[in-house]
């Protein structure tokens, strides 16, 4: 039989039935072989595709394909599908989180938690990424958090001289009058690793303490700058501690920013440091001045014992949400040794992730429920450490703020943290900063100080 039509098509004999014989070819991927014929055409004696009739055998369901009802068992074509990964339901204990409408709940001074993690693309920085992440309904393998890479404001001088920088503030302090100008230029572009050393090349050089000689020629909020800039950022720190335990009234706000928003090694050499100053450890001095649930934190916190592996192990997030359900709104009374264990001890990353699934599980933030169970300077601890979890450039963001606003300026804040952070991550507290109130950080500072205190705190700003 022939196709007159389709001039390219063969010849081929017809057979018995009426149809073109099959010609030797492999079959269709995923028909079994055929003995002879095409299979599956009907004749005019017999019901519309037989299975059981001889020349028409029956072909196996496709893959995850239910047989036909009603005794029709006609072939199923196979998919070229592509296998979709199994993922188990989520538990009824954990109600679906939508990312689209997350639920909120704001109240004043605390910073709203985070709502989102992601794999880590590209290890950089300590920061999380601002992108969105949900609760995880599934336990799957531990994952890295996407980092945010550090932004510092002072930058490593290239070259540098120790040497040559100690002459320069050697002359600008010689002799009548000062040169603010020239202390400026050295101390505020240097890093703290390159003023250490420039520290030591003045002392070797001219036998005089740097700190001492800068406290003779200057005086006010600018000296407080330039002496904090001569010292070791360690020494410095362990000076802010003991003036806020030792002076009139406890400055807790800078307890907190100290010890919530360092690393280990960082608390490490503040005690280190504070008992080559004081002959003592700190953590004596905290215990003989604070009390209660506070003292319970930030002795555990002076210990620099946090777990910093980035890695999240959701299984774990989820408990410990719930542990700290079960310690606070689930029962009569707090059980504050929960709080204390877990947001002392637990990973930046692993915090996050709780308090995003404390939320998605509760309907609240972990921030409303230690508001409601802890008060006083407890409260402010515990908040403090879950601000600084979710979003540390923005908690100082915030201090900076409350230094500058309102009336008067509360120069020993401003002082120490743009100082502390400004070769670690002030531009990062820069843009949270501005995302946060709208306002320049440099406009603010400038509108509130004057002079060369002025000058040094925006050559610290960038």
């Amino acid at each position: 039989m022939s196709y007159p039509n389709y001039p390219n098509y063969p010849s081929y004999p017809a057979s018995a039935d009426g149809y073109p014989a099959a010609q030797p070819q492999q079959p269709y991927p995923g028909y079994p072989p055929q003995s002879s014929g095409y299979p599956g055409y009907p004749t005019d004696q017999t019901p519309p595709y037989p299975v059981s009739q001889p020349g028409y055998p029956s072909y196996p369901p496709a893959n995850n394909q239910y047989p036909p009802a009603g005794g029709l068992p006609y072939p199923v074509q196979p998919q070229q599908q592509q296998q979709q990964p199994y993922y188990p339901a989520p538990s009824p204990a954990y109600p679906q989180y939508s990312a689209s409408a997350p639920q909120q709940v704001a109240y004043p001074g605390v910073l709203p938690p985070p709502i989102g993690l992601q794999p880590a693309s590209a290890p950089g920085g300590i920061y999380p990424s601002s992108a969105p992440f949900a609760p995880s309904t599934v336990g799957y393998q531990p994952q890295q958090q996407q980092m945010e890479p550090n932004i510092p404001t002072v930058h490593p001088a290239s070259p540098f001289d120790a040497r040559s920088d100690a002459d320069v503030l050697h002359r600008a302090m010689k002799g009548l009058g000062t040169d603010e100008k020239a202390l400026i230029t050295i101390l505020c572009h240097r890093t703290s690793s390159q003023r250490a050393a420039i520290n030591l090349a003045y002392k070797s050089g001219y036998g005089k303490d740097l700190e001492s000689k800068l406290r003779s020629e200057l005086s006010g909020a600018f000296e407080k700058v330039m002496v904090a800039l001569c010292l070791p950022v360690a020494e410095y720190m362990a000076r802010e501690m003991y003036v806020a335990i030792s002076g009139i009234g406890t400055s807790e706000g800078t307890l907190v920013e100290i010890l919530c928003s360092g690393t280990n090694q960082e608390i490490r050499d503040i005690n280190a440091a504070y008992v080559r100053l004081y002959g003592h450890p700190m953590e004596k001095d905290i215990k003989g001045d604070t009390s209660g649930v506070f003292k319970m934190l930030l002795v555990s916190l002076a210990q620099g014992q946090r777990d910093e592996n980035q890695m999240v192990d959701v299984a774990k997030a989820k408990a410990d949400a719930q542990r700290l359900f079960q310690a606070g709104a689930a029962k009569l009374g707090t059980d504050e040794s929960a709080f204390n264990s877990i947001l002392a001890t637990r990973s930046w990353a692993h915090l996050r992730q709780v308090m995003a699934e404390y939320q998605s599980m509760h309907g609240h933030t972990l921030e409303r429920a230690v508001v409601s169970e802890f008060s006083a300077n407890a409260e402010k601890g515990l908040l403090g450490i879950l601000q600084c979890a979710a979003n540390r450039p923005g908690y100082f963001a915030q201090r900076l703020h409350n230094a500058v606003k309102g009336m008067g300026t509360k120069d020993q804040n401003l002082i120490r943290i743009i100082v502390s952070r400004c070769d670690i991550d002030l531009g990062n507290i820069k843009r949270e900063y501005e995302k946060k109130f709208n306002r320049s950080l440099l406009a603010d500072v400038s509108g509130d100080t004057s002079g060369d205190y002025k000058k040094a705190l925006l050559a610290l700003l960038g």
